[in-house]
């Protein structure tokens, strides 16, 4: 994505009768989704499931599925129209990403109606002898779901875990605006150690390394430290741009003070400092106000 190996991942599930593929990416990384769905040796797909509508998660969902006509559409019920008619979803993303929107995203199609499964919490996704369970997931979106897959206990984690790449040690939150909330996000990740998976797999990016314990209580520290780290921002009255800068430097200083730059540039393409900061702000606003 971007440019970037190594940040964005699409996952193959195959059940004994259907195949899923599990996140899409944005429509710029189409290509190489397609490149690997071939070398994998994928050519139907029966299911196109996304965690949420975010472009880097969705957004080549209406093209992957006009490739594959006989597969569905399974998203969470509250995102579902967002993909129907899809220009309220690139509308917002243009609030953040401005003229840059073509470059990084390429667009997004919109899909019919009769092709999207809506999802709720707890629905299951049968494959056959194999089945992707979907468990409500709050805070980075409202409408976010992770998957269990029952064959292998592995949870795959969409966003709710944060970013995680590999060969990279430190989680970064992930928290844009408009929808990131504190509260909903740690509760999650406890949920989600409560079902005590065999594996947390994010889609940024592959299997992560560590327990589940170790990994739920990485990832919140991560939340509540940049939440720390805004608070003392928004105390000194510090506007956007100076609040991502200071994140930063405190993030940079204490987090990721291991890691290269083009670890940083990496991460930098999932969530940036200036965007992190921005769904804080957000909330912060909301529910602590000055």
């Amino acid at each position: 994505m971007h440019g970037y190996d190594g940040v964005t991942a699409a996952y193959v599930v195959q059940g004994r009768d259907q195949t899923a593929l599990l996140e899409t990416g944005p429509k710029t990384s189409l290509a190489a989704v397609v490149a690997g769905l071939e070398q994998a040796g994928v050519e139907r797909i029966d299911w196109i499931v996304v965690t949420h509508i975010h472009l880097d998660h969705a957004g080549a969902a209406g093209t992957l599925a006009a490739l594959h006509p006989e597969a569905t559409v399974a998203v969470h019920h509250v995102g579902a129209p967002h993909l129907v008619d899809p220009s309220k979803l690139w509308k917002s993303a243009t609030r953040i990403y401005g003229d840059r929107m073509d470059e990084m995203w390429g667009g997004i199609d919109p899909l019919p109606e009769d092709r999207i499964r809506s999802l709720s919490d707890g629905d299951v996704i049968d494959l056959g002898g194999r089945t992707l369970r979907a468990v409500d997931t709050p805070g980075h979106a409202g409408h976010h779901h992770s998957f269990v897959d029952d064959a292998t206990n592995i949870a795959f984690t969409g966003d709710a875990l944060g970013v995680k790449l590999q060969g990279v040690g430190a989680i970064r939150p992930a928290t844009p605006p408009p929808e990131f909330n504190l509260e909903q996000a740690v509760s999650s990740i406890q949920r989600l150690r409560a079902l005590r998976p065999a594996a947390f797999w994010p889609t940024h990016y592959g299997p992560a390394d560590g327990s589940i314990d170790e990994l739920s209580d990485s990832a919140i520290e991560s939340l509540r430290r940049w939440a720390e780290w805004v608070r003392e921002a928004r105390a000194q009255g510090l506007d956007l741009e100076g609040a991502a800068k200071a994140v930063r430097e405190r993030a940079r200083s204490e987090f990721e003070r291991t890691l290269d730059e083009d670890s940083i540039a990496r991460l930098e393409q999932t969530t940036s400092y200036s965007m992190n900061t921005a769904g804080y702000m957000r909330y912060l606003d909301k529910n602590e106000p000055a």
